[in-house]
């Protein structure tokens, strides 16, 4: 059975690959949740290694979002398992040709990543966290940290060297100018923006005019990506303008 799926639907555009080697439902149980949403009952309760994940072979030039259905550092996630993933992915991707692919590592707990920070693999990856908002929403974000927490363990990932992607999304409902200090925190090279995709559940959503205004005030210090279900909020030709 091949792992190793190639990016489609609502993911990343920049993403070429997905690969999760642990499967489950995600311990942070955000109520918006997308994998939850699209497979519904699929999705086992409790979360287990995939073995057959690691007689992969990524092969080469991939842009591989790693743990795409389920946060690779949750907290629940053993040392263990997350040591063998990164051990997996240095080790499959280095030959006497030096790196053959980029991993993404996106997690709502960077805080955990730092634990794991010395490991080689970073240094041919990109680290992304999610910054839904400024605000703090519990019933929705459930057992997710805090996204001041999110944004203080970025903050020590790209003083290390390593490049960091921040997500906004879904997008909720923010103060402006706290959004920006949270952003800037994480001092991301790329800000990806896009909406709730999730039918099932309504959010405080902001409106056109407020996502304007945050495009207009960060477009020229970091690179955009706006996904292309933002045009629900922001419509098809202001998304064109940016995109």
């Amino acid at each position: 059975m091949i792992m190793l799926k190639e990016s489609k639907g609502d993911m990343y555009e920049f993403v070429s690959h997905t690969w999760n080697p642990i499967v489950g439902r995600c311990p942070h149980d955000c109520k918006y949740c997308y994998v939850l949403y699209k497979y519904g009952n699929e999705v086992a309760d409790g979360i287990r290694l995939n073995e057959e994940c690691f007689k992969e072979d990524f092969g080469t030039d991939k842009f591989i979002f790693v743990g795409s259905g389920i946060d690779l550092f949750a907290k629940d996630i053993p040392d263990s398992w997350i040591k063998k993933v990164l051990d997996y992915c240095y080790r499959d991707n280095t030959d006497l040709f030096g790196t053959r692919n980029r991993f993404l590592f996106q997690s709502k707990n960077p805080s955990r990543i730092l634990d794991f920070i010395k490991h080689p693999v970073f240094q041919d990856s990109v680290v992304c966290t999610t910054i839904e908002t400024n605000r703090f929403y519990p019933s929705i974000m459930n057992k997710a940290p805090h996204v001041k927490e999110r944004a203080l363990a970025m903050n020590k990932i790209a003083n290390r060297g390593i490049d960091t992607y921040l997500t906004i999304e879904p997008i909720m409902d923010f103060d402006l100018e706290n959004l920006i200090r949270l952003i800037q925190l994480c001092h991301p090279i790329q800000v990806n923006i896009g909406a709730n995709t999730n039918k099932n559940i309504r959010l405080p959503e902001p409106t056109d005019n407020k996502i304007q205004q945050l495009i207009d005030c960060i477009s020229g210090d970091y690179k955009l990506e706006l996904k292309s279900n933002l045009t629900r909020i922001i419509g098809l030709t202001n998304y064109a303008i940016f995109h």
